[in-house]
């Protein structure tokens, strides 16, 4: 098998800027759990000094909690455009506060309905010891567009051409192979079915399957019969595949939010399990 090539060439680096968040709560601040327990959701927005890739997704007094620095644009259509054109891999600056010039990665992307629309970032540990929201961080963006030579019928979406040369998926015949961790069945997609592909996340149902036990932020998995060619649905024969985002979510149908990388027909792709498909191995994040 060869290592698989894409239109690296053709794909442009441009520059998007997002500030450090805030996290916003409602006037109420409770929210309710599956288990009917009102709970304070906390976790999404800011900076995380507790939380990183490579952490377990679950075990957290928190509701997604999004590891590392969340970012977004103060204008909400330049933050749609941040949201669709930064890419899982690509290069991170800080350029305002006591951490300007520190150098981070975009790990993921995470929406929450009607709420907030955020791009995850990670940096090391005395970078986010240095930032504070409002901060203001340039993504090198680029990966939008991307199309793997021979394969026109795989949709790739928020994949950097960055993470692409770590992952190195190799062809085999008419067929991609990619190392995941695992492969769902797609009982376990809940909220975020429906979305637009591009740009945004979906959650894994923790409580849907087995087979999330474990699950740790950062991994690359493959949901089956799930398609995310334009939006994402059930389609049998179709797999979509994600990396987890966040942590998991204490409230019914929500999850591990998980950003997509690419979708297309079941038969066009092969997967090998391997527990180092995950973000912090494959780009050492330290």
């Amino acid at each position: 098998m060869a290592t698989a090539t894409i239109n690296d060439t053709e794909l442009l680096r441009t520059a998007l800027v997002g500030d450090v968040t805030s996290p916003v709560l409602g006037i109420n601040p409770y929210d309710v759990s599956a288990d009917g327990v009102p709970f304070v959701s906390v976790g999404a927005g800011g900076v995380c000094y507790t939380v990183r890739v490579g952490s377990a997704a679950d075990g957290w007094a928190a509701d997604q909690v999004e590891p590392g620095a969340s970012i977004a644009n103060p204008d909400a259509a330049a933050n749609e455009a941040l949201l669709l054109h930064a890419c899982v891999g690509n290069r991170v600056t800080v350029r305002t506060g006591t951490a300007a010039g520190a150098r981070g990665v975009v790990t993921g992307k995470h929406e929450a309905f009607h709420a907030y629309k955020h791009v995850l970032v990670h940096l090391a540990p005395d970078v986010l010891d240095g930032l504070v929201p409002g901060d203001r961080l340039l993504v090198h963006a680029s990966g939008r567009g991307m199309t793997v030579d021979g394969l026109p019928e795989l949709a790739c979406h928020s994949l950097g051409p960055e993470l692409w040369e770590a992952w190195a998926p190799e062809r085999a015949g008419e067929q991609l192979r990619l190392r995941v961790t695992r492969v769902l069945a797609p009982e376990v997609v809940g909220m975020g079915s429906g979305r637009v592909s591009g740009a945004t996340s979906i959650a894994l149902q923790a409580g849907a399957d087995e087979a999330l036990h474990g699950l740790r932020i950062g991994d690359i998995v493959a949901v089956r019969d799930w398609d995310a060619t334009y939006y994402t649905g059930y389609h049998e024969d179709r797999v979509t595949v994600g990396v987890v985002s966040t942590g998991d979510s204490p409230v019914l149908g929500n999850g591990p939010a998980t950003t997509i990388l690419l979708s297309g027909p079941a038969a066009a792709l092969d997967f090998e399990i391997d527990a180092t498909a995950n973000l912090a191995d494959l780009l050492e994040l330290a």
